[in-house]
């Protein structure tokens, strides 16, 4: 291969080229570009002077596809960095280069997007044109980019190319500058939103309390609600003006901003008289302020939900539970569960659960202990018997028992689950959506299950007497069955099934184990900084680590210096939380496990049988080697996971 392999630049090309600084420039440039050749990618180094021929040359004999397929290891290799890359790979795609430092960016622009939302993507929002909103990255040809700026924006975009020194510079300027006016919210304010489409002073963005503003625009389009509900005559119910589509685009806002937070469920708490509405997104197993409305958007949106939820919008004084339906590229492979309670005044409250649909996590993946894995291995492998995840609401229960199916889910064993609602999916299973309207309910899918020739049965929850009645029947006819309780400790959960009417010379031959388990935010290893204990400190936490237990002090002094990895107390060392951009200044990101699992054996199937106690339960499971919620989270502190803050909620 010679010289002449790579094709010859034209001059012309190769100089300078007069980057767009307005809107109409912008425009003009993107309309010239439309009769201008596709020009390949080596061409485009060329004309960026990133590569000389002669390299070029080599790279190509060496590898024909690197310019093609391979183009990142041009990266890799150090011959040029990530940026020089992306700008000439936008060139080969026709994509106008703007000039970021100079660009007339109007005041109202920042009013769509907020400027730490820019920041965190790194992007610069220039305006809109031709009815979308035009975008400059440096990146522009990323594959997830224009996925993720729908998501963003809901809106049609136009991605253009900058300069990422340059796009980080503006907008550190645009924040200072938003930050010399703070702002109350109030009502007025909101009415005033609605001017971001017209008005050419600068605003700050709005901040509603201590919390910033979320992504999108949804107060411009409660504005328009406002506006909205004033302009019409008050003489039809207010579910016909529920129906108005802009109150159905603040809805759709509402939950796609609450998807790209990642947050698992929505509450809109209502209050009576001129309260406003409160609506808070629980991240991380935490609240947070999300949005107030006022008060006059409280029924047109509840209304709205309930409408979209197929509820009855006129049932005001009985708790109604129904599932939501949108249709957007933002939203997939998300379900939306809502649940309407009735409170004073009249009002109603609304939770919306965003429900992922995501894979199993695997066993080695869980957040356990070593001790930990290898009991919930040895659970995996057995055929028959009751195996039982017990907790709080989201505590983690159906995860686990999903990473037990998958190790069981083999070739040669039949599976069927019933669950409320199906949030994870393994290929394999055979899984049924309970739905009580129809009498389709745990026991009923239990009954069917029974004659559909099972090796496995996961039934998401035991609820009632039924229900526990049929699942002991079928761990006695060699099935192995996997299923659920609200309670808060394992040896609670043996007094709990007795309690609905099992049988307990039955329960204590057919118990496997009981998997009681918690999630607690973790912390941000960014950020989290170490310290050491304070003087006495080791020995006061070694006196709470065997309380209530038949551990000693001494045993418990070894269990804690064995997680904290040294020999002496005084090495000991703790980490605690600070804050980082990662996290958002939280000093927290992600959820950690804190297990306790209690193994059946002929000590303690002794004591179920002779209905013992759960403190009698608790202590023999101890002596035989299991470590309990308390033990576990207080390891996990001094292995530096979780701070001691989130270790005690873990038990206390």
């Amino acid at each position: 291969m010679t010289s002449d392999y790579l094709p010859t630049v034209p001059i012309e090309l190769v100089q300078p080229q007069k980057r767009p600084a307005t809107l109409t420039q912008l425009l003009q440039a993107t309309d010239a570009l439309k009769f201008k050749p596709v020009i390949p990618l080596t061409v485009a180094i060329q004309q960026l002077g990133l590569l000389c021929p002669r390299d070029l040359n080599a790279l190509l004999r060496e590898d024909p596809q690197l310019l093609r397929s391979k183009s990142m290891e041009l990266v890799a290799r150090g011959l040029m960095t990530a940026h020089d890359l992306h700008r000439a790979l936008a060139r080969t795609a026709g994509i106008v280069e703007v000039d970021v430092a100079a660009f007339d960016i109007a005041p109202k622009t920042f009013d769509i997007l907020p400027v730490h939302i820019l920041r965190k993507h790194e992007l610069l929002l220039l305006g809109e044109m031709k009815e979308a909103l035009v975008i400059a990255s440096w990146c522009p040809t990323s594959e997830d980019l224009h996925s993720h700026l729908f998501m963003l924006t809901s809106r049609n975009v136009r991605v253009v190319w900058g300069e990422r020194d340059a796009i980080v510079a503006r907008l550190e300027h645009m924040e200072f500058m938003t930050s010399l006016w703070p702002m109350e919210y109030d009502e007025q304010r909101l009415y005033e939103a609605v001017k971001c489409k017209t008005t050419a002073v600068a605003k700050p963005q709005l901040v509603l309390g201590d919390v910033a503003p979320k992504e999108g625009d949804i107060k411009c389009i409660m504005a328009e609600v406002v506006q909205e509900l004033s302009a019409v005559t008050p003489s039809g119910p207010v579910a016909e003006t529920a129906e108005s589509s802009t109150v159905t685009r603040m809805v759709k806002r509402l939950i796609i901003d609450a998807r790209a937070m990642h947050a698992s469920d929505i509450h809109i708490e209502t209050d009576p008289g001129e309260e406003f509405t409160r609506i808070r997104l629980r991240r991380d197993g935490d609240l947070e302020l999300y949005q107030t409305i006022p008060p006059q958007l409280r029924k047109v949106m509840v209304s709205r939900i309930k409408a979209m939820a197929r509820l009855d919008i006129n049932a005001y004084s009985q708790p109604q539970e129904g599932k939501l339906s949108l249709s957007d590229p933002a939203l997939d492979n998300l379900e939306l569960w809502v649940a309407v309670m009735p409170t004073h005044g009249g009002m109603e409250d609304v939770v919306i659960r965003l429900v992922v649909s995501a894979d199993s996590i695997p066993l080695a993946t869980l957040t356990v202990q070593p001790w930990h894995a290898e009991a919930l291995a040895r659970m995996a492998r057995r055929s028959s018997g009751l195996i039982l995840a017990a907790g709080p609401t989201g505590s983690g229960r159906s995860t686990t028992l999903h990473s037990l199916l998958a190790e069981m889910n083999t070739d040669e064993r039949k599976i069927w689950t019933a669950e409320d609602p199906i949030r994870i999916t393994q290929h394999g299973l055979r899984q049924v959506q309970v739905n009580p309207r129809i009498g389709l309910t745990f026991a009923s899918a239990m009954r069917g299950f029974l004659r559909a020739d099972p090796d496995i049965i996961m039934i998401g929850e035991i609820r009632d007497q039924e229900t526990a009645k049929i699942v002991i029947e079928a761990a006695l006819t060699g099935h192995l069955v996997l299923s659920t309780l609200h309670t808060n400790s394992s040896a609670e959960s043996v007094m709990r099934l007795l309690d609905l009417g099992m049988d307990a010379m039955s329960f204590a031959d057919t118990l496997v184990g009981i998997v009681a388990q918690r999630l607690v935010r973790g912390l941000c290893q960014h950020c989290a900084q170490e310290r050491p204990l304070a003087a006495g400190q080791f020995d006061k936490m070694v006196q709470e680590y065997v309380q209530g237990s038949p551990l000693t002090q001494a045993e418990g002094a070894q269990r804690l210096l064995a997680a904290a990895g040294v020999l002496r107390p005084e090495d000991v060392r703790e980490k605690i939380a600070q804050g980082c951009k990662p996290c958002e200044g939280k000093g927290y990101k992600g959820r950690i496990g804190i297990y306790e699992i209690l193994e059946n054996s002929l000590a303690l199937s002794h004591l179920i049988q002779h209905n013992a106690r759960p403190a009698e339960i608790y202590a023999e499971a101890i002596r035989l080697g299991m470590h309990s919620l308390r033990h576990d989270a207080l390891q996990k502190w001094l292995q530096g996971t979780i701070d001691l803050l989130q270790a005690r909620a873990a038990y206390l």
